[in-house]
């Protein structure tokens, strides 16, 4: 009854959707993009480098995944969540370094102008730089860009300054201060880009790509898809790829992702045509094809 079914699922597809030739004598392979192709036209596109990385050829690889689901890595999730981790740490130090010269500096009686007015200034750079960070370019972000840019300058001077009047205190505050103010920034970053690695998920299962990204969820056919760069993980200087849309929209796609080889070769085998099934992946086939009936035969 497979064998049947087999038989009648080969005819009821005669060509390959790349090369156009005839399958009624082999078996197609059916892709995640709703397409099938001959085993060669598969072969020919993935590279040896797919079957180091997973331990089988496309084809078998693909059979056993009609799925393909791209998430960040563990690993990488791992790096994402130290990377705000650690910073959040010295940040919380730098919190408590700057209290303690804080306490200092009043038991030294020294003039407090100087300590609210340096502090007043670092809680306005922060809130002006966080003020135009989330606001688009428009209306009051200049008044606020020139603002911080002022304070960033001036900041550094005061703190010379202040160190070279008011001696040990002022220095552990300014140490304090700068080292929360720089550590807090770099640990905000790493939580941006973690919720972002956490939160992502694109899948392509019978034509249909499904991007998941925190609450917004997309769906999208794989026929809208006009163009194409996938990267290969590990290759010199690739940083990402992306999937261009009919209506000129990208999709960057990171590296880190996982499944993105083989998203790759489904790319290449509808957008490429620099590498169709050259005569000698069709001899190998065709040897690969013989060993097997001459093993069962034996």
């Amino acid at each position: 009854m497979c064998g049947t079914r087999d038989f009648l699922y080969t005819l009821r597809m005669s060509s390959c959707a790349r090369c156009h030739r005839n399958l009624s004598a082999e078996k197609p392979v059916r892709l995640p993009d709703a397409l099938e192709y001959c085993a060669a036209c598969c072969e020919s596109m993935a590279t040896d480098a797919f079957e180091m990385e997973t331990g089988e050829p496309f084809v078998k690889w693909i059979e056993k995944h009609p799925k393909l689901t791209m998430r960040y890595q563990p690993m990488e999730l791992s790096v994402r969540r130290l990377s705000f981790v650690f910073p959040l740490c010295i940040a919380i130090g730098g919190v408590g370094v700057a209290l303690f010269g804080c306490v200092q500096y009043f038991r030294a009686s020294l003039p407090m102008e100087y300590l609210a007015a340096y502090m007043l200034a670092v809680f306005v750079l922060v809130g002006a730089v966080f003020f135009v960070l989330k606001k688009d370019e428009g209306k009051g972000t200049g008044a606020a860009k020139f603002l911080a840019s002022i304070l960033a300058f001036l900041l550094p001077a005061a703190a010379i300054a202040g160190i070279w009047k008011f001696g040990h205190p002022a220095a552990t505050l300014v140490t304090g201060l700068f080292s929360a103010a720089l550590f807090g920034a770099l640990s905000t970053r790493g939580l941006q880009a973690y919720l972002r690695a956490k939160d992502f998920e694109l899948t392509l299962e019978n034509s249909q790509f499904r991007l998941v990204h925190g609450k917004h969820i997309a769906t999208f056919n794989a026929r809208d898809v006009t163009r194409a760069c996938v990267v290969r993980p590990g290759t010199v200087g690739a940083l990402e790829g992306a999937l261009g849309f009919k209506d000129g929209s990208m999709l960057t796609l990171d590296s880190c992702l996982s499944d993105l080889h083989a998203l790759g070769v489904v790319m290449d085998l509808r957008f490429r045509d620099d590498f169709p099934p050259s005569p000698d992946d069709l001899a190998r086939l065709r040897r690969d094809k013989l060993r097997k009936i001459r093993g069962l035969a034996d």
